[in-house]
């Protein structure tokens, strides 16, 4: 076998998992191959370290306490506007870190939107009376008709409601 598949099987190995018959083929491996078996002398080392045969150090008398004031005293102070105190959604949050000319140039831009969607009925930013007819187009609120205007559908109706007239078509 290929020391490629025997690494995949020696942590099993080591742990007594393998079935018998991989067993014997991982152990006939072993007793040829010294890079496989110098691998398994160090899975056997690392599960010594985390079964805790090897010794372990004593802690100091109070460390814990140590820590804990530690992790008082670095603890974070909340900074007013700081994420930590804003809401959790405010989607203007982004003008508070913009300079004042910055501001304003989004205040004008807002602004100028503003006047330049109340010309769009043709340039008439006072109300006027209209019959409802062309109250339906106004603002392009047409395109949300069941038939939208220009689309194959509008095309089709408009063609079907023209008058058939017999004999024409020769």
């Amino acid at each position: 076998m290929k020391c490629k598949k025997i690494i995949s099987c020696l942590n099993a190995y080591v742990d007594d998992e393998l079935p018998e018959r991989r067993r014997r083929t991982v152990e006939a491996h072993l007793a040829v191959c010294e890079s496989c078996r110098g691998r398994v002398e160090d899975i056997r080392r690392m599960d010594e370290l985390f079964r805790g045969t090897l010794p372990v150090p004593p802690v100091p008398d109070g460390l814990t306490a140590r820590i804990m004031a530690e992790a008082r005293r670095r603890q974070p102070v909340a900074i007013p506007g700081s994420p930590s105190t804003l809401p959790a959604w405010n989607p203007l949050r982004w003008i508070a870190g913009l300079s004042a000319p910055m501001k304003l140039a989004a205040c004008a831009t807002v602004f100028l939107a503003f006047v330049l969607g109340m010309t769009l009925d043709g340039g008439n930013v006072t109300r006027r009376k209209m019959p409802i007819e062309q109250g339906k187009d106004l603002y392009g609120l047409e395109w949300f008709a069941p038939v939208p205007p220009g689309s194959i559908g509008s095309i089709y109706i408009a063609m079907a409601d023209q008058p058939y007239e017999r004999g024409s078509g020769q």
